[in-house]
């Protein structure tokens, strides 16, 4: 029998391998191929937008930068026994290994971004070739490259602060081109994002859709769509962030009620606590409470290994690995989580852990398994190889953001903090006491909610750019110590670049 499962395991390994050049994933990002007779029918046109979405999710899950990015850094995690992942918690972000190098690359981000100029450029010739690529749907498949070239402009100004702009199609070596500042990349990411905003639909292949009612779109209906492509609500959520990030809170705040307004058109609804830390809930498969996500489908056999927290932070027994890479100690998860009756985790009166965040919380080692879907989201993880969603931004990701904006304008009829008591009652909580202070009760509940989904480290900075009483987090501020160094590979490639004295 040991032996029929290692055939079957290297079966299936060699049988992903094989999927995977047709994934998305595995998009060779460093290649930018020749655009002549690209662009002759729809086929090619649904193949190059699907590769614009390939490419960022490429450059978001390799080497498991979402996370990394957003959740070590002076983070809830700890890695004593991962030294690059303990560098990056600490700060340290100028180590020579490998995953530091990769990470302080923006090479992959570009290769999405030149991917969705392409698209813009020479897309529209289709239609001139193939009658069935009509202009309403060229036009919306454009508002979506834009979407994710401003998406990924909007992500690279919080990771590096200033970076190139490029705004046009480049076929061979990438350009050498200046950086911008960090204020004039999100102002051209959030032009292109509000140049996206009023033509996407809320659904694609629905014919109840108020913005583009068909049956079909690119061949499938909503129920291959719904979760995947970046729709109107998606691109709200983006520009609520862009607006927070910048300290425009107003405009954050109306973003984001749009989002929760609207919901409803795109059925996108609040996870109920079982469904979010189940193998087959909320992070098993796309659908339409995504936000912003981007899916690893079992089904579509895009299934990996890399490019989900679960490698980093799942063990036996779920899995058969001896110790998870990262972890949070079991004091932090105590002070994290420090009221009765919270679902995720609290201690009951017979000083008993109680929790659907955390598995083996009697052991050494807590194991951090809010998600946790391994391959179709079986239990058996005797072959560790993962399908989850890349959640970005959902429902209570994006109330919570409202809440913060009018928190943050005066809360004036106390709608942020009705807000708050929504998403703690959803997990067991009574309202939040009145004389505690609000905005950092939206933080703390972020804190609690969003485990584990990449915001942690993003959250720091814009709590400490509200409240500016951390002096030494106001320094880090002020000189853009917030932001990752330029790795040196791309540096000597582009001598108009220089590094970011904070780490020179």
């Amino acid at each position: 029998m040991r032996y029929i499962n290692t055939i079957i395991k290297t079966l299936l390994i060699f049988s992903m391998s094989l999927a995977s050049c047709d994934g998305l994933l595995d998009i060779d990002s460093q290649h930018i191929v020749n655009e002549e007779n690209k662009w002759k029918d729809i086929n090619d046109a649904r193949a190059s937008l699907m590769g614009i979405y390939g490419l960022v999710r490429t450059a978001l899950a390799e080497n498991n930068a979402h996370w990394i990015y957003g959740d070590l850094r002076q983070g809830d995690f700890i890695a004593p026994n991962k030294r690059e992942l303990q560098e990056v918690i600490d700060g340290n972000l100028l180590s020579s290994n490998n995953l530091m190098k990769n990470l302080s690359n923006w090479r992959k981000f570009y290769a999405a971004i030149n991917a969705a100029n392409l698209f813009i450029k020479y897309s529209g010739q289709i239609m001139e070739l193939d009658p069935q690529y009509t202009e309403v749907n060229h036009n919306i498949d454009v508002a979506q490259a834009r979407a994710l070239k401003g998406f990924c402009y909007f992500l690279m100004a919080r990771i590096w602060g200033e970076v190139p702009i490029w705004d046009k199609a480049y076929e061979g070596n990438f350009p050498k081109i200046d950086a911008s500042s960090e204020d004039a990349v999100l102002t051209y990411a959030e032009n292109e994002l509000k140049s996206a905003l009023n033509v996407l639909p809320y659904r694609y292949g629905f014919l109840n859709d108020e913005i583009y009612p068909v049956d079909m779109y690119h061949g499938y209906s909503y129920e291959n769509w719904d979760g995947v492509l970046f729709n109107r609500l998606s691109v709200n959520a983006i520009l609520a962030h862009l607006c927070a990030w910048s300290g425009k809170y107003l405009e954050a705040s109306v973003y984001a009620d749009f989002v929760l307004t609207n919901a409803a058109k795109s059925v996108a609804v609040y996870a109920p606590s079982v469904t979010l830390t189940t193998p087959e809930g909320y992070f098993f498969n796309s659908n339409n409470s995504h936000l912003v996500a981007f899916p690893f489908k079992w089904s579509a056999m895009e299934a990996s290994f890399d490019g989900h927290i679960e490698q980093l932070t799942l063990a036996s027994p779920l899995v058969n690995k001896p110790s998870p890479d990262m972890y949070i100690p079991i004091e932090r998860i105590i002070s994290i989580f420090h009221e009765d009756g919270d679902v995720r985790f609290h201690v009951n009166e017979k000083g008993e852990y109680v929790s659907n965040y955390f598995s083996e919380l009697g052991g050494v080692v807590p194991i951090f398994s809010k998600i946790k879907v391994i391959r179709g989201g079986t239990s058996d993880g005797s072959f560790p190889l993962f399908s989850s969603v890349m959640v970005l931004s959902r429902m209570e990701e994006i109330a919570l953001l409202r809440a913060e904006a009018l928190a943050v304008l005066g809360d004036n009829e106390g709608i942020a903090r009705g807000i708050l008591n929504q998403i703690r009652r959803s997990r067991g909580l009574g309202d939040a006491p009145v004389s505690n202070d609000l905005i950092d009760e939206i933080f703390a509940e972020r804190r609690r909610e969003l485990m584990g989904e990449g915001w942690r480290w993003f959250d720091l900075v814009r709590y400490n750019k509200i409240k500016r009483n951390d002096p030494d987090f106001m320094q880090l501020i002020q000189d853009k110590g917030i932001f990752w160094p330029i790795a040196e590979e791309v540096l000597s490639n582009n001598d108009l670049l220089e590094q970011n004295p904070y780490w020179e």
